[in-house]
């Protein structure tokens, strides 16, 4: 995922540095995720991964249209530019839109695409705990964070709704190495009963934390 972050920031920056500043400079949430697909024969070591396919499928979404044109636009400004990370090169060989579904019910099962991060934040921001979606307190911590991601995105007239949201989860854990830690996460199926407006903000935007960083890229079931 750090690979790919990096990917991402040169693809932005060079394609528009005012862009690039709105999304890394100024605090606010980023309404994107993405997910990784090595091949069924990649082979995951301590400290490294052997890709024997040499290919990896990224696969983005935004919630904003804005967004999604931006990434379109910068990855296809660097098609065929060689990226050096350390003693390996990545080159982007195409990229393809993939048609959304329209979601029109309140009621959708997704699958996850790249591991769900359920955070929690101390008070001072100085301490962070990982917590599992088979646990109450990491369901609770999700809904949560959900909540808050939704009224930063909509304002406080959407708060009625979210008293109707409900989540049924059918996920097993997993840890991810994301730079110096060690982060849970969870992958699997959720049940999410809501405004359509709200599946469709998770479904294209994410869901959980860290989604920026690679983690909670939903399709829909």
């Amino acid at each position: 995922n750090r690979i790919i972050i990096s990917l991402l920031k040169s693809c932005f920056e060079g394609y528009s540095k005012d862009y690039f500043d709105e999304l890394y400079n100024t605090p606010h949430s980023k309404d994107f995720s993405f997910s990784i697909f090595l091949g069924m024969d990649a082979k995951f070591q301590r400290e490294h991964i052997e890709i024997p396919s040499k290919k990896i499928l990224l696969n983005f979404s935004a919630y904003e249209a804005y967004d999604g044109m931006m990434f379109y636009n910068s990855v296809l400004n660097k098609i065929g530019e060689a990226f050096n990370y350390g003693d390996n090169t990545i080159k982007i060989e195409k990229i393809n839109i993939k048609k959304e579904r329209p979601i029109t019910s309140d009621r959708v099962r997704f699958k996850t695409l790249s591991p769900i991060v359920a955070r929690e934040h101390a008070s001072d921001n100085k301490t962070t705990w990982y917590h599992s979606l088979s646990d109450e307190k990491g369901r609770d911590i999700f809904i949560r964070n959900l909540k808050s991601q939704l009224i930063e995105k909509f304002g406080d007239g959407c708060k009625y709704d979210l008293e109707d949201i409900s989540l049924k989860f059918k996920t097993k854990e997993v840890k991810v190495k994301n730079y110096s830690i060690e982060v849970l996460g969870n992958i699997g199926e959720i049940e999410v009963n809501a405004k359509p407006y709200i599946l469709d903000y998770m479904y294209k935007g994410g869901a959980g934390s860290k989604r920026n960083a690679g983690f909670g890229l939903l399709d829909i079931l």
